[in-house]
């Protein structure tokens, strides 16, 4: 009898560990599957083709402080760096011509805040864009990996790679945020320091902080990575502000990363007192602007996506025929039922899923509305007192279109107080400089990612979107090209849906 029943209590717990295996597997499998790896990389080599010399003739160009357009003027580059500028520059009998007449050149884009996952065809759409930089503010060795083959005369823009996101969990919760975030967990120092030395071994350019990190592990991570000469940058962790703008962080990833904290601060529902907390931001947003100015703090902006927070949660279905659906990788787009971070109804994290009555969902809009209102007054707090800003879209999350998303982030921008001349700054000079890359002008030099627009953008900057050709390196993309890659990722994205989306088209 005891060995039957022990024969029965063996089979079971196999069993059990059986179906936890296969869970486990089956998990996992969806957690890689969202990155988007499965889809097809377009041959887009085939399509590009390099030249050692290019020219830019009788082009107006935009000033290094984004002020005004020189005009009429030549644009020499050679083996990707401009070599030359200014009026009648000799032409080069071996050079690929661009007549550039009545048109306006601009340094490349920079996107600073991206996430690229496994989603390579990701890397075209933003230079069809005009956006030939970007910051990966989520690595991972495969995107190292991605650099280095362009680097080495590859096709994609540039790269600022971030660590994974630190997480200070321990025991079973850091494994578990380690698994499902693809995480950095610490909750020690030595943990840390070898997390660190690791991170700056792979050759990542910054550690990546993220909101759940405590106290203690906060300032740990900000005192080894400043050994290791690296910057931290990302989320405002579990600190308030006072004791956050001393600590030695050097960006901050979102404006609405502030705001947040000034909700907490303000101790009350804003649902239930939105007029009450809007007053009380307005009456603080100046000396949380002037406090992160002194301490040289600078913002990443995303304010797009917190805009579309109020639409996603009450009219998803109407914002995605807004956006370029047919170009967002599929696996990426779809989600998985493990969590909600995909983009359609049903899987998309944003989507209003309280009560279902209208008590409910008025205090919830309400909440969202006065959301987007507290980030276009930290903006313009942000704006006047000169704190540095730099365009950001966090592409990737639901509705935040890689490439496309970087313009609607600049009109963003535009409507929230900063004139174009800003907005553009935002988006070339001031993430040049942070991240010491040689691109963001147009100066000798300097990299030659450059934009060829048919309008002006200080005019309208709306006009970013009118590209007429874009440059990196060796290459040059136009008009024509533009269509071809976009055609391909559409195709290689159709082979790989599950979901139909024409109702969104």
């Amino acid at each position: 009898m005891k060995k039957l029943w022990f024969r029965k209590l063996l089979y079971v717990t196999l069993l059990l560990f059986v179906i936890f295996i296969a869970a486990f597997i089956w998990a996992d499998n969806e957690l890689n599957k969202v990155l988007g790896r499965s889809t097809k990389v377009i041959n887009i080599s085939s399509i590009l083709r390099p030249a050692e010399t290019t020219q830019i003739k009788n082009v107006n160009i935009l000033s290094e402080d984004c002020s005004y357009f020189i005009k009429n003027q030549d644009v020499i580059i050679k083996n990707g760096i401009i070599t030359q500028l200014g009026k009648n520059q000799l032409l080069d009998s071996t050079a690929r011509i661009i007549d550039g007449e009545n048109k306006f050149l601009i340094p490349g884009l920079v996107d600073s805040h991206v996430h690229l996952k496994e989603s390579k065809n990701d890397l075209f759409l933003y230079l069809v864009n005009g956006v030939t930089y970007v910051r990966e503010m989520a690595g991972s060795p495969l995107i190292l990996e991605w650099r280095k083959s362009i680097q080495k005369n590859g096709i994609g823009p540039g790269m600022f790679i971030a660590s994974p996101p630190i997480f200070s969990e321990s025991g079973l919760t850091g494994y578990y945020y380690s698994w499902t975030r693809q995480a950095i967990n610490y909750s020690n120092a030595n943990d840390a320091e070898k997390a660190i030395s690791q991170i700056s071994e792979q050759g990542y350019d910054a550690v990546k902080m993220y909101g759940f990190v405590n106290t203690e592990m906060f300032q740990t991570t900000i005192d080894i990575a400043k050994k290791h000469n690296l910057k931290v940058i990302g989320h405002i962790p579990l600190v308030n502000l006072e004791n956050f703008y001393p600590s030695g962080q050097g960006e901050i990833a979102h404006i609405e990363e502030i705001t947040i904290k000034t909700i907490d601060e303000f101790g009350k529902s804003i649902s239930k007192n939105p007029q009450e907390y809007l007053k009380y931001l307005k009456m603080h947003s100046d000396q949380i602007a002037k406090r992160l100015k002194e301490n040289k703090i600078s913002v990443t902006s995303t304010v797009w996506l917190c805009e579309s927070f109020p639409e996603q949660r009450f009219y998803l279905k109407s914002k995605l025929k807004d956006i370029k659906l047919q170009y967002v990788n599929p696996k990426i787009m779809e989600g998985t039922i493990l969590y909600k971070m995909g983009w359609l109804p049903g899987t998309n994290g944003y989507e209003y899923d309280g009560k279902n009555n209208y008590a409910a969902k008025k205090l919830s809009q309400t909440f969202w509305n006065t959301y987007v209102q507290a980030i276009h007054i930290m903006t313009k707090a942000l704006v006047d007192h000169k704190v540095t800003i730099m365009a950001g879209t966090d592409s990737n999350v639901a509705t935040v279109v890689p490439g496309f998303s970087l313009h609607s982030e600049l009109e963003s921008l535009s409507k929230a107080g900063m004139t174009n001349s800003q907005v553009l700054y935002s988006a070339t000079v001031a993430p040049g400089n942070w991240m010491k890359s040689n691109t963001g002008k147009i100066k000798i030099g300097y990299h030659s990612d450059l934009v060829l627009l048919a309008g002006n953008p200080l005019e309208d900057i709306k006009n970013t979107k009118t590209i007429e050709y874009v440059f990196f390196d060796q290459y040059t993309i136009n008009k024509i090209q533009i269509k071809t890659i976009l055609k391909a990722i559409e195709d290689a994205n159709n082979e790989n849906r599950n979901i139909k989306i024409d109702q969104y088209l």
